[in-house]
């Protein structure tokens, strides 16, 4: 099955050289996969693994400069957003994993420390010689655990150095049985992409149920916040009613009392005038 792909590519190019640089390119592929296939092509192994090392190479600066403003890029149209975060959700969780959690509070020396622990990180991710420890994800492991531009470079290259020697040894042990080898490892890619490509669908699901559940919840906090502000109105509204009313019993009873108390000043009068008039009679 392999060995028909490998054919039809060569057919496709025209070149084996440039054949195992193609290989060495493609994602979870990589260096790892390159390298057998170069042999099966009759390409020495360690022509082989330069070839494979070249190809897979010249992806990681490109990826070191491009993948954050990309991804970037994406989040600010509603299509692919979703995916955006989905992916960087899993680079970042990846990443975290190299070098596990830090304290933000750090010293100068403790920094530079954890500098150094996240660039051996980066390496031994990238040496390990299996599908999706490669270059593609060693340098987006590296870009979201902000290693400099070129640091970066210089792990993700040495990590791939490393793998693909180990790549190259144990292809050489396993000449005889190269096509076998080549059918487990393309199965092993086929399924590691369904893997990948699942997760990413099953982070864009969950982040679309908590951006929901977030907005449903402002929505929620809004409602009660405006039904509390009726409330509050209602008891103002209220209580000025109840104010305005006091205030007008209390006016009432004032004019009352002015009324009786100028009634009763007027008989006093009333009588008093009487009395007088009595006694010039």
């Amino acid at each position: 099955m392999t060995e028909k792909i490998i054919d039809f590519v060569r057919e496709l190019i025209g070149n084996d050289y440039f054949t195992t640089i193609l290989i060495s390119i493609i994602p979870i592929v990589e260096l790892r996969g390159a390298i057998p296939a170069a042999m099966t092509m009759g390409i020495s192994p360690w022509v082989s693994f330069a070839l494979a090392w070249v190809g897979s190479a010249l992806v990681s600066p490109i990826l070191l400069l491009i993948l954050r403003p990309v991804l970037n890029w994406m989040k600010k149209y509603k299509a692919f957003a979703s995916l955006a975060n989905a992916v960087e959700s899993g680079f970042k969780s990846k990443a975290m994993k190299v070098v596990g959690e830090s304290d933000g509070s750090l010293s100068s020396e403790q920094i530079k420390k954890l500098e150094r622990k996240k660039m051996f990180g980066v390496y031994l991710f990238v040496a390990f010689p299996i599908p999706l420890t490669g270059v593609w994800t060693g340098s987006a492991v590296a870009t979201f655990l902000d290693i400099p531009f070129w640091k970066s470079l210089a792990m993700v290259w040495l990590g791939n150095l490393t793998a693909g020697a180990i790549v190259t040894v144990l292809a050489v042990f396993l000449k005889n049985y190269m096509n076998t080898v080549l059918d487990v490892f393309f199965i092993i890619v086929i399924l590691v992409l369904l893997f990948y490509i699942a997760r990413v669908v099953f982070k864009m699901i969950k982040n679309k149920k908590l951006k929901e559940n977030s907005q449903s919840a402002v929505l929620s906090d809004s409602q009660e916040g405006d039904d509390n502000g009726e409330e509050k109105r209602t008891e103002i509204v209220e209580h000025e009613t109840s104010k305005d009313k006091n205030s007008q019993e209390n006016a009432t009873g004032v004019d009352k009392n002015n009324r009786e108390e100028g009634s009763a000043d007027y008989n006093v009068t009333a009588k008093v005038s009487e009395k007088h008039k009595e006694e010039e009679k």
